[in-house]
This record gives structure tokens, sequence and C-alpha cells, in this order.
């Protein structure tokens, strides 16, 4: 499975090197002829399995670090499904851990209280991006005034920055169902904690709501009429500012909510290529 769009400064040619990195991987894991498809395709692929009539749908598939758009008529029994044109966004989840983390967890390390470079608190945040992890963990915070000088060691700790981002996903998903969240950073002060409200993880993710509202409305321009279906998979699609967002774009059309974890690697499994 492939995103439509990678997540790459690189543009097109980070997308080619992604792509050549995951077929090194796989022949190294032994596999002898590699295929890709493209994850949306895949989603509608399992979708097709448990649809008994004809329908159009947009499969949305929005995960971690990108956003994916597959339109396609599935269903009906003896019907092959048909996958008409995917959309990609290098954007997804990430986006609002990180707004949320420089907004509420890193103005306690420091941001914007001291002459420490913002990109080093953005360093710290980005868990998934190993450059990144390792520049922050090089960096002297020994002449950082205290509290912070501190704080940023503490988080340099193996493990500190991993935990760090686990607190500010779960801070995520806990607004999305309550109006306040509070986590404890005892394991960096012993009388530190950060609290955020629902409004706050609406500031948060502002951006990438904007993102995805600019990919939908393209989506919607490009069809001769709008789907029958919107079919939703990946962890962000449980987020009910992403749902309602959906439902603003596309309100003629069924909402499906597919497995979040299993809806493109249940494609991927029964995916027959040609």
């Amino acid at each position: 499975g492939r995103p439509v769009q990678f997540r790459s400064s690189m543009g097109t040619a980070g997308g080619e090197q992604a792509l050549e990195i995951l077929r090194e991987a796989a022949g190294i894991a032994g596999f002898d002829h590699i295929d890709f498809l493209e994850e949306p395709a895949a989603a509608a692929l399992h979708y097709h399995t448990s649809s008994e009539s004809r329908h159009s749908t947009l499969v949305l598939d929005v995960g971690g670090g990108t956003t994916d758009i597959a339109h396609a008529q599935i269903g009906g029994r003896g019907e092959e499904p048909v996958i008409h044109r995917a959309w990609g966004l290098p954007n997804g989840g990430t986006d609002v851990d990180l707004s949320l983390s420089m907004a509420h967890f890193m103005p306690l390390f420091g941001r914007g209280d001291t002459r420490v470079p913002a990109h080093h608190f953005v360093d710290a945040a980005m868990v998934q991006d190993m450059p990144r992890q390792r520049a922050f963990h090089r960096r002297d915070f020994s002449e950082v005034p205290a509290p912070y000088g501190g704080r940023l060691q503490a988080l340099q700790e193996e493990g500190g920055t991993t935990r760090l981002y686990r607190a500010v996903e779960s801070m995520k998903m806990q607004l999305s169902e309550r109006h306040d969240s509070r986590h404890e950073l005892d394991y960096i002060d012993a009388d530190l904690s950060v609290q955020a409200s629902r409004e706050d993880l609406r500031m948060a993710s502002i951006d990438f709501l904007s993102r995805l509202e600019r990919l939908l409305q393209e989506v919607g321009e490009a069809l001769a009429s709008p789907p029958d279906s919107v079919f939703l998979t990946g962890g962000m699609s449980r987020a009910p500012y992403v749902q309602a967002v959906v439902r603003a774009a596309f309100p003629q059309a069924r909402m499906v909510q597919g497995d979040p974890s299993l809806g493109v690697v249940s494609g991927l499994a029964d995916y027959q290529p040609l």
C-alpha cells in the first residue's frame, strides 16, 4: 500500500524516492515481486466486498501523515470494482498533533520565553522525523535559563520525546469526546502538567481542516455527479470535526464508517493484481 501523495519536501522526487525505499525494504524482507496499490483504492476494494448494491462512492482515508481519496464504482454481486480516480494530500493527524504541541506543550519548555530557536521545539515534537529527533538530542540546553533548561534536558532522556508525543496524541483524542483534558508531565518535572480545551483543539486543527476542505472541494468539482456514499477509514476518520467537514462537503451522500485501522490493509490482503 502507498499513499496517493507522499509526505515529502522534495515533491514528486520525494515520492519516487519513497517507492524505491519501499521496494528495497520488501526485497530485503524476501519478496520476489512487489506491486503497489494506492491506499484509498485498497480501501475501496474492501468496501466493495461488503456492498450488495452497485453505487458510486468516495473512499476517504485520513491517516497520520497523509489524506487520500478515491472515487470508485463498487458493490453488486458478480461485479468488479472500478477505481476512477484518486487524490492525495500530504497532511493528516500529525499536523494537528504538532499544532497542539506547539501551542500547549512546548511553551512549558520555553517556547516563546527563551532564546531557543523555534525549530528546536518542532524537532522535539516530530518523533516520526528521525533527522529532526537526532538534531534535538544533539542540542546542548545547559545554558538555557531555569526552569526550561532542565525540562529540555529531561525531554532529551531516552523515550522522553516519544512519551510527550503520545501525551499530545492522547489529548487530541480525548478532546474529540470531552470539553477538557489534562496530562501530567511528572516525568519532566514533578509539578508540571498541561491542560487544554476542545476550543484549543479546534484552533489546532484549523489549518489541516482548511486543507481538507479545499481538497474535498476539488474532488466535488471534478465529479460529474455527487457520490452515493462516502466511506471513511484511517485513524483520523474517527474525529468528529473531520466527519463534520466531510458531511458539509457531500451532504447528500450516505456516510459509512469503516474500520479506522483495517480498512486499507483488508483491501490489500484481498487484492489480486492482474
